[in-house]
């Protein structure tokens, strides 16, 4: 029979949670479970944004010109050809030259970027910016990209930094190359970055402060009775956190963490866990041995 929780310390918001873990792995004892909140930083990032767009009708008609015709024409000519007040011509043209598709010289000269681009019926738009947040979380050693900011909710639980030295190495967002940032953000699941539709991020800047935001995880001492093995598990809600939860588990074992100051867990709380289910599976044993002879 393992000890009740009343005899271990775990937070009252987690019983329901230890309850599940010991019903669905009956060799498992919850020694402990406790609470505690970390930081994460979110940083206000800014990201510049190149796409195309569908090029309309005057546009197609001035590129197809400098690409088929020979000797191309000059924008007055094309207009004349067109039956059009070359006012809209030179207009439509220079837009195009803003954006790179065209030459600024004369006849038209289309560029190899605006050949590129009519292939794909399409020319290049202005850049344009917005505004995500880049959130490092060092626990978890990742950034992630959101386009809403994460709330900054007080949380009172203690603060996991108190008990253990989070060293644990995450790069400078700032200091990120574009393509790491382009792989983040796909990562992340925002429709920033598509290179197959030409939606490209060509450039990202930190324009705010970095904000400090507290997240919760809950931490289980857990004792195996079948390995005769304590163990960490570290979860945010019912998710097990893997990486934490093995880092956590390195440094119990290497001393370097202490279960009575994190969970108030004594040795002689263990070892009375430890007794207990040991005898009990030497009884199980015992009586099915019985049963055989």
């Amino acid at each position: 029979m393992f000890l009740q929780s009343a005899a271990k310390p775990i937070d009252d918001s987690l019983k329901k949670l230890v309850d599940e873990i010991e019903a669905q792995s009956p060799a498992l004892s919850v020694l402990a479970a406790r609470q505690f909140r970390y930081s994460l930083y979110q940083i206000p990032v800014e990201v510049t944004i190149k796409e195309p767009r569908h090029f309309n009708v005057l546009e197609e008609f001035i590129i197809r010109a400098g690409i088929e015709l020979n000797p191309p024409p000059t924008e007055n000519e094309l207009a004349s050809v067109l039956g059009l007040d070359p006012v809209f011509v030179r207009s439509t043209a220079r837009t195009l030259k803003t954006l790179q598709t065209l030459s600024a010289t004369s006849p038209i000269t289309v560029t190899p970027e605006g050949r590129l681009f009519y292939e794909k019926g399409s020319v290049p738009q202005p850049p344009y910016s917005v505004q995500v947040y880049a959130v490092a979380d060092p626990l978890n050693e990742k950034i992630i990209f959101q386009s809403e900011p994460l709330s900054t909710v007080v949380l009172k639980q203690p603060d996991l930094a108190d008990f253990v030295k989070i060293d644990r190495k995450i790069a400078d967002i700032s200091s990120l190359s574009i393509e790491s940032v382009q792989q983040i953000i796909s990562a992340s699941g925002l429709a920033l970055h598509l290179p197959k539709s030409g939606k490209i991020v060509t450039s990202c800047k930190v324009v705010a402060p970095t904000q400090t935001i507290w997240k919760t995880i809950s931490l289980f001492v857990l004792f195996d009775v079948l390995e005769d093995k304590l163990s960490l598990q570290v979860r945010s809600g019912k998710q097990i956190l893997e990486s934490i939860s093995n880092w956590l588990s390195a440094l119990q074992t290497e001393g370097k963490v202490s279960l009575q100051a994190l969970c108030e867990l004594s040795d002689e709380t263990i070892n009375i866990e430890r007794e207990t289910t040991l005898n009990k599976k030497n009884a199980e044993i015992e009586a099915r041995v019985e049963k055989i002879q």
